[in-house]
């Protein structure tokens, strides 16, 4: 088994303010900010990431009134679907749902009519922002640090770009994970990495570009597998980040030295396995750890299927060469993600547990399994396999990461 065990204690919302009043990065603390604060803009992630801010959000907000500062959340939903009532009582909690429901702000990436454009980055994305950014002074984004598949991690920076922006900000960031003269992924786009990093360079520059009489706290929290918060960074935007992706690795890295003929894995459950947009980045997870030709099973419940018609689409093209032809000519958020998963079952012989349908695994390359008795007789026909119960939690080192 391929796993790491989270032992450290879990915090509370007295441990998680006591640190960002204590030990910010480049800032001052929360409460020093927040009293300095005209207007409080909280940024939250959607439904498909979980952040633990159900855990401390109540106290932010009695620190924010306490003050006499008036707040509002918006829910940075990049360019997925709406949330839904019931998705955002379980965000926000429903105590503080019922209470604070009011100050709730909902982002349209296609409403361009409720947005500010600040100008554009050397990569000619557009910086066009939510107007609750351009109305408050004082921005305070909650994200959980996770591995992210070609922005490098997820966290508090991504609330603002692509969560807040209009969808040609997001599909023009976006595309800069592609390498247009070879056809095929950046190689520093990947899992893991932020240096030399196109897609993460592109959104810190977004973010400065529109920086001018902001001040930001960021809260990056670090999960375990139930989902709650073991650390937190908070602070500056991009240096508090760095700080929490560098704790991640330290408490997700594991060694392997080879490469395994067989790996099973799962995404961890609900919301990793949402849809496959969201499941597919913890196969890419464990790519890295089997040998080519080699067998994954993998695990994923995918209630909402595919995620949307964009990406199931592009199934319709059969290999990655036809993708990539196409990809290339006309880029639209998601084909990628469909691009980098056919690479995969292209690469290995993959096998999927799944609400999806045994027509709807094949159009995506994988083999439907319904029972263990097919994983009995793959792990009889294995030589090496390894277990990978939360591929998203897991960070694969040892010269063979990719």
């Amino acid at each position: 088994m391929l796993d790491r065990d989270f032992s450290e204690p879990v915090l509370n919302s007295r441990d998680i303010f006591y640190k960002i009043n204590s030990s910010p990065h480049y800032s001052e603390g929360i409460d020093e900010i927040l009293q300095k604060a005209s207007s409080v803009l909280i940024i939250l992630p959607d439904i498909t990431r979980k952040s633990g801010a159900c855990f401390f959000l109540k106290e932010l907000i009695d620190r924010i009134e306490s003050y006499g500062k008036t707040f509002s959340f918006i829910f940075a939903v990049g360019t997925h679907r709406p949330l839904t009532v019931d998705e955002k009582r379980e965000i926000l909690t429903d105590e503080v749902y019922e209470k604070y429901s009011q100050h709730i702000i909902d982002h349209d990436p296609d409403d361009t009519e409720s947005m500010t454009y600040y100008g554009k980055t050397k990569h000619t994305t557009p910086v066009l922002l939510n107007n609750a950014y351009f109305d408050h002074d004082t921005i305070i984004p909650i994200a959980s640090v996770s591995y992210h598949y070609f922005a490098g991690f997820g966290g508090a920076r991504k609330m603002i770009l692509p969560g807040i922006a209009s969808r040609k900000s997001a599909v023009n960031n976006h595309k800069l994970a592609l390498d247009e003269r070879a056809k095929k992924r950046h190689p520093y786009a990947c899992t893991g990495n932020l240096k030399q990093n196109p897609v993460h360079d592109d959104i810190v520059e977004a973010v400065m570009i529109a920086r001018a009489g902001k001040n930001f706290f960021a809260i990056n929290t670090i999960l375990n597998e139930n989902g709650e918060i073991v650390d937190v960074e908070g602070g500056d935007l991009f240096i508090s980040h760095i700080k929490a992706c560098e704790r991640l690795k330290e408490l997700t890295k594991v060694e392997v030295s080879d490469k395994y003929d067989l790996v099973i894995c799962s995404c961890g459950g609900f919301p990793k396995d949402i849809n496959m947009i969201q499941a597919q980045k913890s196969i890419d997870r464990v790519k890295s750890i089997v040998r080519d030709g080699g067998k994954i099973i993998f695990f994923a419940e995918c209630k909402d299927g595919y995620g949307n018609e964009t990406f199931e689409n592009f199934f319709d093209y059969t290999s990655t060469s036809e993708m990539a032809e196409k990809l290339f000519d006309e880029y639209r958020i998601n084909r990628q993600t469909a691009f980098n998963l056919r690479n995969i079952t292209e690469q290995f012989d993959c096998y999927l547990y799944s609400r999806l349908d045994e027509e709807d695994c094949k159009r995506m390359g994988f083999r439907k399994i319904n029972d263990t008795g097919k994983i009995n007789e793959l792990l009889k026909e294995s030589e090496k396999g390894a277990f990978v119960p939360n591929a998203s939690l897991v960070y694969f080192e040892n010269g063979i990461q990719q």
